[in-house]
């Protein structure tokens, strides 16, 4: 079992995020926050509501820019060594801020997004989690349905969806991404598999990356994207991907 703290809409502390609504439709304001006190109070809520003793993994959602890292992560130990929750986690950390959990808590896991369009990470997260033995659980790595090679120049996106706003999915940039997998079209035909399944086992073999959380609308694409688990490719297609891939999308 794992959850998430350090998103609050019941209170005004914190980082705002911004208006959103609650599972009833109502209008709420979303804060990052995670003081000592409310990382313990969402811990006890999370247990009550999940009917459990314990948390696997308890991982913070974003940083709280009005608190600092480390006094989250002193509470974040006590709720370690009160047996609520067996290990800590972070999403959307850098180096830098992993590096300050950690000085006061054991982190065993980064949630943050990767994919081949977006390896900004690669530089100083990658290196620093693989040499302290932190997982990286990389998501969207598919970027939103972009790797898929579904998309097309001129995708219209609906109300609401932010990827209109996107730099990933300018008309240019979809054309750029579906000529880059156009090339390795042969690979996945090579192990019979979807090119959405072959990014899926190109991500995973990369340096650090220990899960592939990919996002799916039904349960075909839930089934899809796990059997791409069962994928081995061997390293000389790994290579000839990343090949094709600083070439033709830099």
């Amino acid at each position: 079992i794992l959850t998430k703290f350090g998103m609050r809409w019941d209170t005004d502390q914190g980082d705002l995020v911004g208006p959103s609504k609650n599972n009833q439709g109502q209008d709420i304001t979303i804060y990052k926050y995670a003081g000592k006190d409310s990382v313990i109070y969402e811990c006890e809520q999370s247990l009550k509501r999940l009917g459990t003793d314990y948390i696997d993994l308890y991982q913070i959602h974003w940083n709280d820019k009005t608190t600092a890292i480390e006094e989250t992560f002193e509470a974040v130990a006590r709720l370690i060594e009160q047996g609520k929750i067996r290990y800590a986690g972070v999403c959307n950390y850098d180096k830098d801020q992993v590096a300050r959990a950690a000085s006061v808590c054991p982190i065993i896991s980064d949630q943050i997004p990767y994919s081949m369009v977006n390896r900004g990470i690669e530089k100083e997260t990658v290196p620093y989690c693989i040499a302290n033995d932190i997982g990286i659980l990389a998501y969207s790595p598919m970027e939103r349905g972009l790797l898929t090679g579904k998309m097309k120049p001129g995708q219209q996106f609906g109300a609401g969806d932010h990827r209109a706003n996107l730099p990933f999915f300018t008309d240019d940039s979809i054309a750029r991404t579906n000529a880059f997998l156009k090339t390795i079209e042969p690979i996945a035909d090579k192990y019979d598999v979807t090119l959405g399944q072959l990014v899926l086992g190109w991500t995973v073999a990369q340096p650090g990356i220990t899960i592939a959380l990919a996002g799916a609308r039904n349960a075909s694409q839930t089934i899809s994207n796990a059997r791409a688990g069962d994928l081995e490719i061997e390293q000389q297609d790994i290579d000839t991907i990343t090949k094709e891939l600083h070439t033709m999308l830099p």
